[in-house]
């Protein structure tokens, strides 16, 4: 059956329950020769189904004291927070971390009007990962790492070797590698930071079975942070030796040069 034809059929039965309401129809009167106590429910059957209650019905009844607004905020007052924790080992140096770091940035303030739109306040927070401690406070297994309330935007960790890194720590460091399209990526695309951030707030996404865990340093981190104390130590040393010896010691210091 037509659109068309289905609309005239809906409109003669439209007419014909109308007359059997008021009492006024006949055995006949219906064009599908149904009976006319039965025109009511052929009409209820073919007429689209109603529209579900929106949110608004939940309002108590309008009264002349009922407060009203005439704003486009619909959420003012009572918008969610979404924060999305920005984890990384370095941003003097690893060039991994300085690229994902401005990405990070343009891919939050692509998301804020969107998000704002649809109730949600969004903040980033950037956390240098210095130390084993802070790295056991966040759950933190590879850098950088980008999370959306609490949950990884990557679920799975591939790494490959980073050369800036192991400068750093005089140790072979390896840093994360982000998926996207097929192809891996050492700086996480702008696209794949906005699509994470708004699959994990619109469609609820929680984090993997197994996320909350008892924590565990990776071997990798334990010898970055390892190799990096250890290379700032040689170097303070190295600055006192330079100080004692030729700094302004007196002439004793400077004859022992």
């Amino acid at each position: 059956m037509s659109k068309k034809e289905k609309k005239q059929k809906l409109g003669k039965l439209a007419q014909a329950a109308k007359r059997a309401r008021k009492g006024k129809a006949s055995a006949n009167e219906c064009s599908c020769s149904q009976p006319a106590e039965r025109a009511i429910v052929a009409f209820d059957r073919w007429r689209p189904s109603p529209v579900p209650a929106a949110e608004s019905a939940t309002l108590p009844p309008y009264s002349s004291d009922a407060a009203y607004s005439c704003s486009d905020d619909a959420y003012a007052g009572r918008k969610k927070t979404v924060v999305v924790d920005f984890l990384y080992l370095d941003l003097t140096v690893c060039e991994r971390c300085q690229g994902a770091d401005k990405r990070v940035e343009r891919a939050v303030e692509l998301c804020r009007p969107v998000l704002a739109a649809c109730g949600y306040d969004i903040t980033l927070n950037s956390v240098n990962v210095d130390s084993e401690w802070l790295a056991e406070q966040y759950g933190f297994y590879s850098s950088p790492t980008v999370r959306v309330n609490n949950v990884d935007i990557c679920p799975s960790i591939e790494e490959n070797d980073c050369d800036c890194c192991s400068d750093i720590a005089n140790y072979d460091v390896k840093c994360r590698l982000f998926p996207f399209n097929g192809t891996y990526y050492e700086v996480p695309p702008t696209d794949l930071l906005v699509r994470g951030i708004m699959e994990v707030v619109l469609q609820g996404r929680t984090a993997e079975p197994g996320a909350d865990k008892p924590y565990e340093l990776p071997e990798n981190l334990a010898g970055f942070f390892a190799g990096k104390r250890k290379k700032d130590a040689e170097n303070r040393a190295e600055q006192g030796e330079g100080e004692s010896c030729c700094g302004d010691g007196g002439e004793s210091s400077s004859s022992s040069c």
